[in-house]
């Protein structure tokens, strides 16, 4: 079942949101990664900083101890003043062990159950990190020392409960660190589906609240029926996605409103012309049968009879031909020229406009090749015509023409008649209008229509021209077969 704008609406918002809580998280988790990182290394500098820090110390009281100039002249006196010295300034114990491994001298406040096992041989100054007795975890430099001819190994030892402190106080930090980290991410993958939650129940409020009017729009559209196309809906704002629709469906409705005007009028135009020829074949038969009538009276009421099926049968005709174009029946288009169907519709009328005291003068140069249908177009000649005839006064003249022009075929046909006023112009292709109302036994008033289907069915276009007292111009182009 597909699902309402509103929750599309809804859960493209949350699929539009969970990507960005997933790209910011993302992001987030990335800085607080670095963060993390750079934190943990910055405390195992200071650390490392630190304990490179004592190493230079001890190494630096060895390089002393072994650049005494005095040392070879009187060794074991420099000797105990280098031990004093490391004791009473740096807080450095020493421990000095012979090529035997012996004990050779150490401080003096170094306690003997703190004394470290002799080291061994080294080669080169060593740091170690060992655990003694009464003074507890102890930083430790070995390093072998040449005096003359004798051998000693040198142990300087340095408590590290300052450095022990401070990578107490650094796992410590990293553990603060690490727990806020894992706080962070924690909130963050609780947080993202309750924001995605809150997301989707606003989304959907929000969305609700949005589309009201269109709820609404939509309870007075469905109010509106084709007895009360004369309401509008209103417009709250006409700048708005809303209002523009609004003003859609209410052009809508207008139109809608016209076509029913117009279907109705048509309707009841069409009824009335139909009920006329009938109502006169009725009359005449109740003439015939109320009494007897000679031969003259009966071919006189007979001619009449028959006049009035001629013309209920060309009102039919032209209704159908108006029900064809609405239902868009396609004519049959074919090569043809247009000159000779011109030239015969003509030779048609020549008689009527004869009667009227009329003449028609016809100018055809040259061939008129259309594609098109020629049944419909000889019909779209002859009502435009006929309309030529019956609105001229007696002893006036039509003129038709046709040439090529721009790779269109034109024709028109002026006549000399009455003319139309300019507010009738715009109307004069309504079913069932007339200019002269008086007239109304002239015509159906559905010539112009039927033309109008006709020549939009071709691809073609048509033009009234008129004015009063001066005549109408009826001009129509067909593209051309050569274009």
């Amino acid at each position: 079942m597909p699902l309402s704008i509103r929750w599309r609406m809804t859960l493209w918002n949350a699929l539009a949101m969970t990507l960005v809580l997933a790209l910011v998280g993302g992001f987030v988790v990335a800085l607080l990664a670095r963060a993390h990182r750079q934190i943990d290394q910055a405390l195992i500098k200071r650390i490392d900083a630190l304990q490179d820090q004592i190493d230079k110390s001890l190494h630096g009281q060895l390089r002393q101890l072994e650049n005494d100039p005095k040392m070879a002249t009187a060794a074991d006196e420099r000797l105990k003043h280098w031990i004093y010295e490391f004791k009473e300034h740096d807080n450095i114990f020493c421990v000095l062990f012979d090529d035997q491994g012996r004990e050779f001298m150490r401080t003096e406040e170094l306690p003997k159950a703190s004394v470290p096992a002799q080291p061994g041989q080294v080669k080169a100054p060593t740091f170690q990190d060992t655990e003694l007795p009464i003074l507890g975890r102890q930083r430790m430099l070995v390093s072998p020392l040449g005096i003359g001819d004798r051998s000693y190994t040198v142990v300087l030892l340095v408590s590290r409960a300052d450095l022990d402190r401070a990578r107490h106080e650094v796992d410590r930090e990293q553990a603060e660190v690490d727990y806020e980290f894992r706080k962070t991410m924690t909130i963050l993958v609780i947080s993202l589906p309750v924001a995605l939650v809150l997301v989707i129940v606003l989304g959907y409020t929000l969305a609700r609240k949005g589309l009201a009017p269109m709820e609404r729009l939509h309870q007075m559209t469905a109010g509106i029926t084709a007895e009360r196309l004369e309401q509008r809906l209103p417009v709250a704002n006409p700048n708005d996605e809303l209002g523009r629709l609004t003003q859609t469906i209410n052009a809508m409705i207008a139109r809608l409103e016209t076509s029913f005007q117009e279907m109705r009028r048509f309707t009841a135009d069409a009824s009335h012309e139909l009920r006329t020829p009938l109502a006169a074949i009725r009359t005449e038969a109740e003439v015939a049968l109320s009494k007897p009538l000679d031969l003259a009276e009966c071919r006189q009421l007979l001619e009449s009879i028959l006049e009035e099926c001629s013309r209920l049968n060309r009102l039919t005709d032209q209704l159908l031909a108006l029900a064809r174009e609405d239902i868009g029946v396609n004519p049959e288009m074919a090569s043809l020229d247009l000159k000779p169907i011109v030239e015969k519709v003509v030779e048609t009328m020549q008689p009527v406009a004869g009667s009227r005291n009329q003449s028609i003068q016809v100018d055809l140069r040259e061939a008129l090749p259309v594609q098109g249908d020629g049944n419909r177009l000889r019909q779209l000649l002859y009502n435009l015509l006929d309309n030529a005839i019956k609105y001229t006064p007696a002893g006036g003249l039509i003129t038709v023409t046709g040439n090529q022009n721009r790779g269109c075929v034109r024709v028109t046909i002026r006549d000399t008649g009455m003319g139309i006023a300019k507010n009738d112009l715009p109307r004069v292709f309504d079913r069932f209008y007339r200019v002269d109302k008086s007239r109304n036994r002239e015509g159906t008033g559905l010539g112009l229509s039927i033309a109008r289907g006709i020549i939009v069915a071709h691809s073609g276009t048509i033009e009234i021209e008129s004015e009063i007292g001066r005549g109408t111009l009826a001009t129509i182009e067909i593209p051309s077969k050569q274009s």
